[in-house]
């Protein structure tokens, strides 16, 4: 069989939501316009709307009349201050699209839920069930990142890294 690595984007991406569902839950579905990744069952989890996109990985959410400073977390992507780096602002643009300002969007935590920043670490997820933090790397506007203990979707990440890299997708063809 071959490595996640030698298979194409969309089937690295199929691979990928066979694994989610090992994580507990339904099974992922795959939209079949833009091969999103997609979790179902969202309606278990809180939800926020989107006040401010800071950066690709970073943005303000207000869940429940507070406003949360959140971090995706599991990943990294280039940074847009104090310098811009390389596919900095394509990753912003990216999570911006994915996640508009006034969007809902559902929310999870893993095992630690704050950063040393004391922002909230969270995999968030679209109203049609694009499992945004996936989504980012399956893209290659972000890097897989382990953040200790929180490791709930830590292969598939680095599976959907590899795929993007392989596919010299997004900061893997560019930077």
């Amino acid at each position: 069989m071959p490595s996640a690595v030698a298979l194409s984007a969309p089937l690295a991406v199929a691979g990928i939501l066979a694994g989610l569902a090992t994580c507990g839950g339904p099974a992922p579905t795959a939209s079949p316009q833009d091969e999103s990744v997609v979790a179902p069952g969202l309606s278990e989890r809180p939800t926020g709307t989107v006040v401010s996109i800071t950066d690709g990985d970073t943005l303000r959410l207000d869940l429940e009349g507070s406003e949360l400073r959140v971090r995706l977390t599991g990943i990294d992507t280039p940074e847009v201050y104090p310098d811009i780096e390389c596919y900095g602002p394509e990753a912003e643009q990216l999570l911006a699209d994915l996640a508009p300002v006034g969007s809902t969007l559902s929310v999870e935590y893993d095992r630690e839920a704050r950063d040393p920043f004391d922002r909230e670490l969270l995999y968030l997820y679209t109203a049609d069930g694009t499992f945004v933090n996936l989504e980012l790397v399956a893209r290659g506007a972000a890097e897989a990142v382990l953040f200790e203990p929180n490791d709930r979707y830590w292969n598939e990440l680095r599976e959907a890294e590899a795929a993007a890299q392989d596919a010299r997708l997004g900061l893997w063809g560019q930077c």
